[in-house]
């Protein structure tokens, strides 16, 4: 089965500790508390403890 999560519900399992949801996620504090807020994971999506996050390409085509 899938692990899916978001970066806000694993803030709150882990009482809102930044450093510690950077570590499980092996990224920096910053990227941590820029996706804090998205709830709706429109920007990022958490699988299998890895993070992804969206890509934006240029119109170039």
């Amino acid at each position: 089965m899938e692990q899916i999560t978001s970066i806000p519900v694993m803030l709150n399992q882990n009482k809102h500790n930044y450093s510690e949801v950077a570590r499980q996620l092996h990224v920096h504090r910053y990227t941590v508390r820029r996706l804090e807020d998205d709830k709706d994971c429109k920007h990022h999506i958490v699988v299998r403890g890895r993070l992804m996050t969206e890509t934006r390409c240029s119109g170039n085509g």
